[in-house]
């Protein structure tokens, strides 16, 4: 990442992967909080030497030597913070317009190496990341990062009070048939029940005293909910499926671990839900010589993010395990985040699931692939049916991991045909990546930097810089900051033309060559008043289009200017000033709503699709 890439991320705002501290007095105490959180989260960059003036960041003047200095001799104080987890080349000084920047790139911590804390005390120097910032870990939060950083896998744990009668032994005369069916020539197969479920790991024996007892694997996988939820209060499954997309209404088919009919446990849970999962898939059957096969790699995939998903929950975690079927989509999700980075278990080839004992159990019976294949065998599914990627995300307070599988295309054709009806001749200008984010925005409703690193090759700050082209083009509206930003298509989607509002919008068709306004489309009325009304427009935000920073005061005064014209929108704005819509909304257009000196066109309807502002002379001279 060079000093341009940076400058771009800079102008986007501080977001979850990205803090700016001034430094103008030294090395910030809070440095170590963000370098806490960065390392408990997903990892960021940290830039040393950079303030902000309202919305926006400019390199300040610091020693950037006796900076970067000053961090290094903290960081390797164990009196200060818990853990170094930084090599030499994540920490150097950059130039950004003539000024020297620390940036330090803090990586996402091992698992082992989690909590990284401040002080001596885990439980108060704790933090993570979140869209607004870092916030200290709960007592809860710091605890299971704890037990995450045993090599003793935790469902291997000997519970010495729970015992055969704990178990649902239909559940486990299930398993044994379908063990014996699998490999009817096993030896296991004549094992007296006791030792079988020794073998398999579901009961175990506490070497300090003999005693044996159930494994946590075996009480989850064939015990009796009651005896479950006594040893975990927070244990919990669901299965809900909603036929139809008609909004409001209720699911269709629910199954819970706790409504008494049934063992509640995982291997019964397990059965319940795959037939229901697969029972109506519309997928083309194959064959194989003669013979029809009725199984597909989609019907592999979901057997496989059903067994990843019970394999990699936290059972000490909150909210249970919550399966979804709806028309168009599965959605798997389960306590506790993931034990490898993201983006290495996009990649495949390594896993670290949280429960091997359980997994091992569902592959003894054909369920399951070798670690490390599941969430790869699962994009290979999706693939080969030319549909939506799959999307993979971690939440936290409370851990969570969610694994959503859409059924839609890829690229379905209404969706490509609805951006060509509303962009016209346009369309031909965008790249195959800005088709891709504006179909996955009308498909998906919006679209979210996350969300895109799933559906391509590429990483945050090109996504970023893709996104950020399309706002500027006008295409896309971005709502909330960060990483948790959300872009929406715009309202000249919502109508399929812009240029039939109550007054010229200033161009009918995007901006392609972002260079400000196309005056040469402004609108069906052709009339020259018109054209000299655009002009003055164009004259009082020329200076605004070219500079990209403007004192607040100056930029107001322009924007009081252009609305003493004629009621302009915010896309209007956006374009005439060069400036991004959500920012200026916030830093701007609300602050001099509030203040009197701007009105709404539609005062009675603040969300009116074709909402525009005037200064209040212009108001009072139209009514």
């Amino acid at each position: 990442m060079d000093a341009k890439d940076l400058l771009r991320i800079i102008d986007d705002g501080e977001n979850a992967e990205l803090e700016c501290k001034a430094a103008k007095g030294g090395l910030p105490k809070d440095v170590w909080e963000t370098y806490s959180a960065f390392a408990n989260t997903n990892g960021g960059i940290i830039l040393l030497g950079v303030e902000q003036k309202g919305q926006e960041f400019y390199p300040a003047n610091v020693d950037a030597k006796k900076l970067m200095k000053d961090f290094w001799d903290g960081i390797n104080n164990p009196q200060r913070i818990s853990k170094n987890i930084l090599m030499n080349r994540n920490v150097k000084i950059i130039e950004i317009d003539g000024k020297e920047v620390v940036k330090i790139y803090v990586p996402r911590a091992s698992r082992e190496d989690k909590p990284i804390y401040i002080g001596h005390n885990p439980f108060t120097g704790t933090y993570r990341r979140n869209y607004e910032g870092d916030y200290k870990c709960t007592k809860e939060e710091v605890q299971r990062m704890i037990a995450d950083q045993s090599p003793t896998p935790q469902d291997s744990k000997v519970l010495p009070n729970y015992g055969l009668n704990d178990l649902n032994l239909e559940s486990v005369k299930s398993y044994r048939n379908r063990f014996s069916s699998l490999k009817p020539d096993h030896p296991w197969n004549g094992l007296e029940m006791r030792e079988f479920l020794y073998k398999i790991g579901a009961l175990g024996r506490l070497r300090e005293t003999n005693e044996e007892g159930l494994t946590l694997a075996g009480l989850l996988m064939f015990g009796e909910e009651r005896s479950i939820t006594e040893h975990l209060p927070q244990y919990f499954l669901e299965y809900r499926e909603k036929r139809s997309d008609v909004p409001g209404e209720r699911w269709t088919d629910r199954i819970i671990s706790s409504d008494g009919t049934w063992s509640g446990n995982l291997y019964d849970f397990y059965f319940k839900v795959i037939r229901r999962l697969t029972d109506d898939l519309n997928i083309p059957f194959q064959m194989e010589g003669f013979f029809r096969k009725d199984d597909t790699r989609v019907h592999a995939a979901l057997r496989e993010a059903l067994v990843n998903t019970l394999a990699h929950a936290d059972y000490y975690g909150k909210r249970g395990i919550i399966i979804e079927k709806e028309k168009v989509l599965f959605r798997f999700s389960n306590p506790g985040v993931l034990r490898i980075p993201l983006q290495q278990a996009l990649k495949g080839g390594v896993s670290d699931p949280r429960n091997p004992t359980i997994f091992k159990m569902f592959m003894l019976i054909g369920l399951g692939e070798r670690a490390g294949s599941g969430i790869e065998n699962i994009h290979l599914a999706w693939k080969e049916q030319h549909w939506t990627t799959p999307e993979l995300i971690e939440e936290f307070q409370p851990d969570r991991t969610i694994l959503t599988l859409r059924t839609t295309s890829l690229l379905p054709q209404e969706s490509v045909d609805f951006l060509k009806a509303v962009l016209g001749n346009y369309y031909k200008w965008l790249t195959n990546d800005e088709v891709l984010i504006l179909v996955t925005a009308h498909q998906e409703n919006y679209v979210t930097n996350t969300r895109l690193q799933n559906l391509t090759d590429k990483k945050s700050d090109e996504i970023s810089k893709l996104l950020s082209g399309l706002v500027e083009k006008g295409y896309l509206e971005p709502n909330g900051q960060g990483r948790g930003t959300k872009y929406t298509l715009t309202e000249m989607f919502h109508q399929k033309s812009v240029g039939n509002s109550r007054y010229n919008p200033i161009s009918s068709g995007p901006n392609v060559d972002n260079s400000g306004p196309n005056v040469d489309n402004s609108g069906p009325n052709e009339n020259e008043p018109a054209k000299n009304s655009e002009q003055v427009l164009l004259d009082i935000s020329e200076v605004a289009r070219k500079k990209k920073r403007l004192n607040p005061s100056e930029m107001e005064e322009i924007i009081l200017n252009l609305c003493t014209i004629k009621p302009l929108t915010l896309k209007e704005l956006s374009e005439l000033l060069n400036r991004q819509m959500d920012p200026l909304r916030k830093k701007y257009i609300s602050r001099l709503l509030k203040e009197g000196k701007l009105e709404l066109l539609y005062p009675e309807q603040v969300n009116h699709p074709k909402q525009a502002y005037m200064t209040t002379s212009l108001f009072t001279n139209q009514h």
